[in-house]
């Protein structure tokens, strides 16, 4: 049970997060806008229209980066009901290999197995794993998806072939905006999300590094 500063605390990061994520979409989108118009009277083999056009991605990868920080302030107000863990890593895997088709993801799930929880959550959550294992391991590399029950307890894994998370960060990695990334767009949010996830469900994560492998282990309470 949190601590009554803990909970004062998160409950504070909370509305900071909905309020810069309202501020600055609104910004975003004003920058998106006009760099649409410009785009359209720029003939496309200017030099002005690929510097005009790489503002407009900028502005969109702000906009998908704060559509992450409002999931992560409305994580409190996730729905809880009985939802098949692999149906969500299923659509998660599948929405990851649109986005990347180079990366293999070999899954082993395990129909039937269900947790207390909101699918289109769960499956951004294991999209958001999914792209942090990614961005961390080798070009072209395997990552491994695997589902057991584990008694009362549902086990999710995730391998790969990164480096795993720095020591020098230890529990701070789950922090929001807190990144052993260089250079990633969008990096430090991912992992919060999956922790604000977690507490909602009551579940628990780990990471683990073993034979030149990483790790990252999820156990959450399996629906009665």
């Amino acid at each position: 049970m949190p601590s009554p500063t803990n909970t004062a605390s998160n409950e504070t990061l909370v509305r900071f997060a909905r309020r810069i994520s309202h501020d600055l979409n609104n910004f975003s989108t004003v920058v998106r806008t006009y760099s649409e118009l410009l785009l359209s009277e720029l003939p496309p083999d200017s030099s002005t229209y690929a510097d005009v056009s790489e503002i407009q991605r900028a502005a969109e990868s702000m906009v998908q980066y704060l559509a992450r920080v409002t999931r992560f302030a409305r994580a409190g107000a996730m729905r809880r009901v009985p939802m098949d863990v692999s149906s969500g890593i299923a659509e998660a895997v599948e929405q990851f290999g649109r986005e990347h088709p180079t990366r293999e993801v070999a899954m082993s799930l395990a129909p039937g197995v269900s947790i207390l929880a909101d699918q289109i959550w769960w499956r951004d959550v294991m999209a958001e794993v999914l792209l942090n294992a990614h961005e961390a391991a080798p070009p072209e590399s395997r990552i491994t998806v695997a589902v057991q029950a584990l008694g009362d307890r549902v086990e999710v894994t995730v391998t790969d072939t990164g480096s795993g998370v720095s020591t020098s960060l230890g529990d701070q990695v789950m922090e929001p905006f807190v990144s052993g990334k260089q250079g990633v767009r969008g990096a430090g949010i991912g992992l919060a999300l999956v922790a604000a996830f977690l507490e909602v469900v009551n579940g628990s994560i780990a990471f683990e590094r073993e034979d030149g492998r990483t790790t990252v282990r999820l156990e959450m309470p399996a629906a009665n």
